[in-house]
């Protein structure tokens, strides 16, 4: 178990927060953490291609020193591997911005906490948004903003999420038009409690393939369905400016004091 540290770019560091590994070394920063370690990313920009984050270690957390602080964006839609494929494995990815068209395959234990990601145009990873590939493992997805343009219309937003649980998250898509499919997943839908699903088009976000009866203690706008899951709000959020990714609460929203603890 370690602490390291990892900055933008490419060259040779000793993974100490005065010299911090380089992006170009995250497989030397996740050998050098181990089990039980944290590799913090000091604040900057990290441009991401398809790759995977996977140290084959337990119990390995990737965090951004300072919350939003560290920005993870790419150049094309692209997919961020979690994990190595096994149901014993228990990554942690904690508190980094999310600026650009980055997809989740999610292949072990994976925990996502405290992201904010707003994408500034069509969104079209090959996998849809999020996919969990190995049906055994557990995801959880807490305390986080997505705000979206739309997805293209062959994708899926959740895809296969078994054993998913998704509370005290906002998810807001910004579209013109959403095509025939709607926003929608495909197989197992998440658990989703204490949570807002919103878009500014009306009946944009499909209720059938969304499974809307696994929600509960939800604020819910422009779904095709007006009802169904438990004590969900059907209502606009009333969100601050969410065509610009400010997904905060207007004082006279109706979501505030509205959920539960848990």
């Amino acid at each position: 178990m370690a602490t390291v540290y990892i900055k933008p770019g490419t060259g040779s560091g000793s993974g100490t927060l005065a010299a911090p590994y380089f992006q170009s070394e995250i497989n030397t920063a996740e050998t050098a953490a181990g089990n039980n370690g944290i590799i913090y990313f000091v604040d900057g920009t990290y441009t991401l291609s398809n790759e995977t984050w996977d140290a084959g270690v337990d119990n390995i957390t990737y965090k951004s020193l300072n919350k939003n602080g560290a920005i993870l964006t790419s150049a094309a839609s692209i997919t961020l591997r979690l994990g190595a494929s096994s149901t014993t494995q228990n990554v942690t990815v904690e508190d980094f911005k999310i600026s650009g068209y980055i997809g989740y395959i999610i292949n072990s234990n994976v925990t996502i906490k405290g992201i904010s990601q707003a994408d500034t145009a069509s969104f079209t990873p090959a996998y849809g948004f999020l996919y969990k590939l190995t049906g055994g493992a557990t995801l959880i997805i807490s305390e986080s903003s997505f705000s979206f343009k739309r997805l293209d219309a062959t994708q899926y937003f959740f895809r296969d999420c078994s054993n998913t649980t998704v509370t005290r998250c906002t998810f807001h898509w910004s579209v013109s038009a959403v095509g025939a499919n709607k926003i929608q997943s495909t197989g197992t839908h998440p658990t989703v409690n204490n949570s807002i699903i919103a878009s500014d088009l009306d009946s944009a976000i499909n209720s059938n393939a969304m499974t809307v009866a696994n929600y509960t203690n939800c604020c819910i706008s422009n779904m095709d369905h007006t009802s169904g899951g438990t004590d969900n709000i059907f209502s606009d959020p009333l969100l601050v400016d969410p065509a610009n990714s400010d997904l905060r609460l207007r004082p006279s929203s109706p979501c505030i004091n509205a959920g539960t603890a848990s």
